[in-house]
């Protein structure tokens, strides 16, 4: 299994919700700290010293519970299996854009960095896809953070401007 850091990766729209894994599909659902499918590995180690064309660090995003990679693979966004020991395809590698202010960023195609990964829907849809860039939206945006998975007293996500 892949060792290191546990992420949890959420949208600017609403940072209640996490990335998660259902069936074949990467979805948004409530943020639950002992949810495993919500929990990733942002996979520096695996993948060398490869770099986007603005010479940002690239990585795989691998689903804890699952031990699949998010794939960028003919315009849509799929899970593969992974295993970062054997080499890592280019399909399965992603960079960060710049950091907002508030620390939210696009996820990017490695390859191809006009297309990032964005949000379409509501919770528990298949809301999570693979599409050209739109710097200025919040369902393009996202923030790749810690998860408090060891303690889920830990656990908090920011509340949205209507639990206010």
């Amino acid at each position: 299994m892949l060792s290191g850091q546990q992420m949890r990766m959420f949208s600017k729209v609403d940072p209640s919700l996490n990335a998660a894994v259902r069936g074949d599909k990467v979805v948004l659902v409530r943020a639950d700290p002992t949810d495993e499918s919500q929990r990733w590995i942002q996979d520096h180690d695996n993948v060398g010293r490869v770099t986007d064309a603005q010479g940002r660090r690239a990585f795989a995003l691998v689903n804890v519970a699952t031990g699949k990679a998010l794939v960028h693979a003919r315009g849509k966004l799929q899970l593969a299996p992974y295993a970062g020991h054997d080499g890592v395809e280019i399909s399965k590698l992603w960079s960060l854009g710049v950091k907002f202010d508030d620390g939210f960023c696009e996820v990017r195609d490695l390859s191809n960095m006009d297309r990032t990964i964005n949000v379409t829907g509501g919770m528990g849809v298949d809301l999570v896809r693979y599409h050209k860039s739109e710097l200025t939206y919040d369902f393009t945006v996202w923030k790749i953070v810690p998860s408090p998975a060891s303690d889920p007293r830990r656990f908090s996500v920011p509340m949205t401007a209507t639990q206010r």
